[in-house]
């Protein structure tokens, strides 16, 4: 039985237990502390119980395990695993960042409800990589070629949803041959939306990146970085320079079938607080 949890209307996972608890109880006579162990896979009947009480604290695999028993969609496991986390964090930092994630999820939450699919193109970063491939020449429509052609790969299963996620959303098509093609007028999508939508994809891109540190050598990645001090006014300038050059890569390599796919990413973001170095040479003339 399918039932639609209000999980974006708590910050407290605990209080959100009890009130799930009560919410399947309510619409499923047969839902039990007993069945949900059941479910979920615990040895013991009363564990949801003592979590609720605040007795014991949920794992990283318990957190999946609670997911399942509570019926949680793969979306509203994503925010009950960071809504744990920022619960039982110890760092106010990384509770910071959990607390951002959360309510960043709240607003995609919207997203969700009015175009679902779009929601999901976001979600998994191997559906721009597919919908890319696809753009550059017709593609036999082969789930199990197409997955194992993704680095790192994925299962022919995904392949098969994210084809069929990509025909929604008019981004491909089938053509009379059984080949898939991207569509020249594709769905539109509004920036406002787009916006909101892509945060999860950069983060996403952010550890696809992370991870191709260890698992591809320096014939396909690269890796600069510099750390400098710029003054806010010059901060607009350089996002213009960054776009540029994305936009300039983009339009200089057209869409060889031949070809890999690969990810460029640039990242412009604040480590200090401005204004320490004003501080500091106020206390120089002072001296």
């Amino acid at each position: 039985m399918n039932t639609p949890s209000n999980i974006y209307n708590f910050g407290d996972y605990r209080e959100f237990l009890k009130d799930r608890y009560k919410q399947l109880k309510d619409t499923d006579p047969l839902f039990s502390f007993r069945n949900f162990s059941k479910q979920a896979g615990f040895g013991s009947p009363n564990y949801l119980k003592l979590v609720m009480d605040g007795k014991r604290n949920l794992s990283a695999e318990a957190i999946g395990k609670f997911a399942k028993g509570l019926r949680l969609d793969s979306h509203e496991t994503e925010f009950f695993r960071y809504m744990v986390e920022c619960n039982q964090c110890d760092s106010l930092t990384k509770q910071k960042v959990y607390e951002a994630k959360l309510m960043y999820l709240r607003e995609l939450f919207k997203v969700k409800t009015l175009i679902p699919e779009l929601y999901d193109y976001y979600h998994e970063w191997y559906h721009s990589a597919i919908r890319e491939t696809i753009k550059k020449g017709k593609v036999k429509n082969d789930p199990a070629a197409i997955a194992n052609s993704l680095v790192p790969n994925i299962s022919e299963e995904e392949a098969k949803k994210s084809i069929e996620l990509l025909i929604a959303l008019k981004f491909v098509e089938i053509n009379t041959e059984g080949y898939l093609e991207a569509k020249e007028t594709g769905g539109t999508i509004d920036a406002e939306t787009a916006a909101l939508s892509q945060k999860i994809h950069y983060e996403q891109m952010a550890e696809l990146a992370a991870q191709s540190l260890y698992t591809q050598g320096p014939e396909t990645q690269d890796f600069e970085s510099v750390t400098l001090s710029l003054p806010l006014e010059k901060i607009a300038e350089l996002k213009g320079k960054i776009a540029q050059l994305i936009q300039s890569v983009a339009q200089e390599h057209s869409n060889n079938p031949e070809h890999a796919v690969f990810q460029l990413n640039v990242q412009l973001f604040a480590i200090t607080q401005p204004g320490i170095g004003e501080a500091k040479k106020g206390a120089e003339k002072a001296a």
